[in-house]
C-alpha cells in the first residue's frame, strides 16, 4: 500500500508544479505585456506634455502680441497685405504672364 500512496504523492506533486509553472509562466507574460503598454503609455504622456509646453508658450506670444500696441509699421503691412490697400497717390502695376513673355521675345 505503501508503493502506491507514494506515486498517488508523486503524480499529485509533479501535476502541482505543472500547474505552478504554467501560472508563472501566464503571469510572467502578462507582466510583460502590462510593462510595454506602460512604456508606450509613458512615452505618449512624455510626447503629450512636450506638445502642451509648445501650445502654452505659443498661447502666450498669441496673447502677448495680442495685447501689445501695433505700430503704424504693422498696421501697414498688414493694410497692403491682407486687404490691398495702398497709400494716397501710389500706382499699382501689375504684371502678366503674356508682358513677360513679349519681353522675352521682343
Amino acid at each position: 500500500m505503501r508503493g502506491r500512496d507514494l506515486t498517488g504523492e508523486k503524480t499529485i506533486s509533479e501535476f502541482i508544479r505543472i500547474v505552478v509553472a504554467v501560472l508563472l509562466a501566464y503571469a510572467l507574460a502578462r507582466y510583460a505585456a502590462v510593462q510595454k503598454t506602460y512604456e508606450e503609455t509613458e512615452r505618449t504622456l512624455r510626447t503629450l506634455c512636450s506638445e502642451v509646453q509648445t501650445l502654452r508658450e505659443e498661447t502666450g506670444a498669441l496673447s502677448r502680441a495680442l495685447d501689445a500696441e501695433p505700430d503704424a509699421e504693422q498696421i501697414e503691412k498688414l493694410a497692403r497685405d491682407r486687404l490691398g490697400l495702398v497709400m494716397p497717390n501710389e500706382t499699382i502695376y501689375y504684371f502678366t504672364e503674356e508682358d513677360s513673355t513679349k519681353q522675352k521675345e521682343g
